[in-house]
């Protein structure tokens, strides 16, 4: 299955500076395909503390196991999509 990802945070909440949190967050997503989630793409803005995502897993409890270390830094939003 498919699913678009967008994460948000506030300007009070961002980790661009912040070297502890960003090195949890690249090592989720490094590790994401041995925990059954391949991530097809990885888009920011930066501006708008978004960041944008297309995902593929099995199932909504893989990507819940890959997010469980980040889930306190944003608020994720995931919607299962198909190809048209």
């Amino acid at each position: 299955m498919l699913f678009h990802i967008t994460a948000n945070h506030s300007y009070d909440t961002c980790h661009t500076h912040d070297g502890e949190k960003q090195e949890i967050q690249r090592d989720v997503f490094s590790n994401a395909e041995n925990n059954g989630m391949k991530v097809h793409f990885h888009l920011v803005n930066r501006l708008e503390h978004a960041t944008y995502l297309l995902v593929e897993a099995d199932s909504f409890e893989a990507i819940d196991t890959v997010f469980d270390p980040i889930l306190e830094l944003g608020h994720y939003k995931i919607t299962p999509v198909v190809r048209r």
